[in-house]
């Protein structure tokens, strides 16, 4: 009896553990036991130095140069100044605008120029058998005399071949028209009418009553003012006249009717080259003749001309060519007067050109003549 207990109660106990695996004992399934998988154990660290290398170059970008300088002060950072404008200087190269300042300070400074300043600047190699500077003009020609106190440049060229001198007078203030001591009689040379009346530059004003060619200067042809003092009468419609006003600057009209009322000095001749900035007509003045003529530019400087003529190296040009050169310097205004024996330029005591006549070197007997003084 006790033996059948037992096993009953073993029996119970397996339905009950049957029961809570959810299944019966017959459809039970056993799983196949294994031994547990022991932990992999963590390999053993070791330290290990790192390898020494070669300091890598850093290499600075703008921004990152930027970074690593010192942040800017609030001082503005030193400049040397610039150096400033010698006025003497600056009034030289706007008075003689013709010159290339660079070049021309190249030339005064080797010359040793410059001792006394740009506004003593004073040379004269304007003489007939002067070879001029080593200096030109930005218009190429070449400088043959540099006259700062007296504002005056002449420059020679060639026209047709021809020698041809022309003075630029920058002063239009000194400028008349002066005439013969004994006007009426008879004339006076040049150089004798300049320097009564202390000039430094003089040319041919008036034509002259001259039958045969034998005047002596003592009568005018047309119509002339100097200084406000009139002589003759107007030469007619188809010649011009030059006039100089008050104001200095320099008109050309017909020859026709009365001077301005601002005038002070003028002259009539033909034919006109030069009229507001428009070259005129030549008309017949084509040939190859000693000439003389007078003008004036934009800036009022006085433009004067002579060119050589009736010699076999120097015949002599047509008016036109006279007109293209004055056009060069900024001509406005300008009118052919008496050229042939007449045609004479005279600067500080020296004739700057042959007389077209050998035998008077000083020119003729003239009426009066254009004095710079």
């Amino acid at each position: 009896m006790k033996k059948t207990g037992i096993v009953c109660i073993l029996l119970s106990l397996l339905i009950c553990l049957a029961a809570c695996s959810g299944g019966s004992p017959e459809g039970k399934t056993t799983t196949a036991v294994t031994e547990p998988v022991k932990p992999t154990l963590p390999t053993a660290v070791t330290e290990t130095a790192p390898a020494l290398t070669e300091p890598t170059e850093i290499v600075l970008t703008e921004a990152s140069a930027e970074s690593l300088t010192e942040p800017p002060t609030t001082e503005p950072p030193t400049t040397e100044p610039e150096p400033e404008e010698d006025p003497e200087r600056q009034a030289f190269y706007e008075t003689f605008r013709e010159l290339d300042p660079e070049k021309t300070d190249e030339w005064l400074l080797s010359h040793d120029m410059l001792q006394n300043g740009y506004s003593r600047i004073y040379v004269n190699k304007s003489g007939i058998r002067d070879a001029g500077l080593d200096l030109y003009t930005k218009q190429g020609h070449r400088v043959v005399a540099i006259d700062v106190p007296n504002g005056i440049l002449i420059i020679r060229t060639k026209l047709n071949g021809s020698n041809t001198v022309m003075a630029i007078a920058k002063k239009p203030g000194r400028l008349h028209l002066r005439p013969a001591a004994h006007l009426g009689s008879y004339g006076e040379r040049i150089a004798s009418i300049a320097q009564r009346n202390r000039g430094v530059l003089a040319m041919t004003g008036s034509c002259f009553n001259d039958p045969g060619g034998n005047g002596n200067g003592g009568t005018i042809e047309g119509y002339c003012m100097c200084d406000g003092t009139s002589y003759g009468s107007p030469m007619g419609w188809s010649f011009s006249r030059f006039e100089l006003l008050e104001s200095n600057w320099a008109i050309v009209t017909r020859a026709s009717g009365p001077a301005n009322a601002s005038t002070t000095d003028c002259v009539e001749f033909m034919p006109a080259l030069i009229i507001n900035g428009v070259k005129q007509s030549p008309g017949a003045w084509t040939g190859s003749e000693p000439r003389a003529a007078i003008g004036q530019n934009s800036y009022k400087d006085i433009l004067m001309v002579v060119v050589e003529g009736r010699y076999r190296d120097s015949p002599g040009c047509a008016v036109n060519l006279i007109a293209d050169l004055m056009l060069k310097y900024g001509g406005v205004n300008a009118v052919n007067v008496d050229g042939g024996t007449t045609a004479i330029m005279w600067y500080r005591g020296q004739i700057l050109n042959r007389c077209s006549n050998p035998n008077t070197p000083g020119g003729r007997y003239l009426p009066n003549a254009w004095v710079y003084r």
